[in-house]
């Protein structure tokens, strides 16, 4: 009887976790692949309205489906996360990105900072937390469909490690739209939009996973999602590129350890999770 039950919910779970990626890539794709072919790809105000398109997306598509299964606010993950789990949301971006940026200065891949360009000490310290805030915002547009909707469905239809991998592939190829034109790596676009990118986002998905272990909450993921995404763009704008393909060769390597270290850790918490279930 609880195998029929499992693999009925499997089953349902599943084809939740399918509907959920196919809207989002179709209507992300469709809208990004549009939006570049039609609009000036050099203009600020056009990649501003692009990403906030994506950006959004996800979090839109995964409120319609989860009122419509009639859920709530608690099943999209919205639940008071620990502090000790918020503290390494924060901690573990900050030291990866800085061995990440201190390997590229070392190897000769990128200049020093210049932090001036933020003006005062004063204003620096401003600038990196009210955009620290404000990013936070910003990325729960792909949270609440991301790690609130999907992450859940795709751990019962296929278990926890395989989850996690999927989610994190899903969401670097839904990055397609920017991407593909180098909105990182200028010179080595199909590298960033196939490789790199799906390396990044399944290394931040297991990490996330493994913060979020003991007590999950989306707010988890959204600071681990802002620290990233804010920290890195405040050093980006401090030094300038000198070897794009080194900087690309370091970032994929960093990534690739960031898999092989949190898909360890994951895995051991899962490990311990089922002994403790069996004794």
């Amino acid at each position: 009887m609880n195998a029929t039950i499992n693999n009925t919910e499997k089953k349902l779970n599943y084809n939740k976790a399918k509907k959920f990626i196919l809207l989002v890539l179709g209507i992300s794709w469709a809208i990004g692949f549009t939006m570049h072919a039609t609009l000036e790809t050099s203009n600020m105000v056009y990649k501003v309205i692009l990403e906030l398109s994506l950006a959004f997306m996800p979090a839109i598509i995964a409120l319609i489906l989860n009122k419509k299964e009639d859920g709530n606010w608690k099943s999209l993950r919205f639940v008071k996360p620990s502090l000790l789990s918020i503290i390494l949301a924060i901690f573990i971006p900050l030291l990866y990105i800085i061995v990440d940026f201190s390997l590229q200065i070392y190897l000769g891949a990128r200049t020093t900072p210049d932090w001036s360009v933020f003006g005062s000490t004063t204003k620096l310290f401003t600038t990196l937390i009210i955009g620290f805030l404000v990013m936070i915002l910003v990325v729960m547009g792909e949270e609440i469909g991301w790690r609130g909707y999907l992450q859940e469905k795709l751990f019962i239809a296929f278990g926890e490690i395989k989850g996690v991998l999927i989610l994190g592939f899903i969401w670097g190829i839904w990055h397609l739209p920017v991407t593909i034109k180098g909105y990182v790596f200028q010179s080595y676009p199909y590298i960033e939009a196939f490789v790199t990118y799906p390396l990044a986002c399944i290394a931040f998905s297991l990490i996330i996973a493994y913060i979020g272990f003991n007590r999950y909450s989306i707010l988890v993921a959204a600071v681990f999602h802002a620290a990233n995404n804010h920290f890195k763009a405040s050093i980006l704008a401090t030094t300038e590129v000198l070897d794009e393909f080194n900087y690309l060769l370091i970032s994929n390597l960093i990534c690739v350890d960031l898999i092989l270290i949190f898909g360890f850790l994951y895995w051991k918490k899962l490990k311990s999770k089922r002994i403790n279930q069996n004794i």
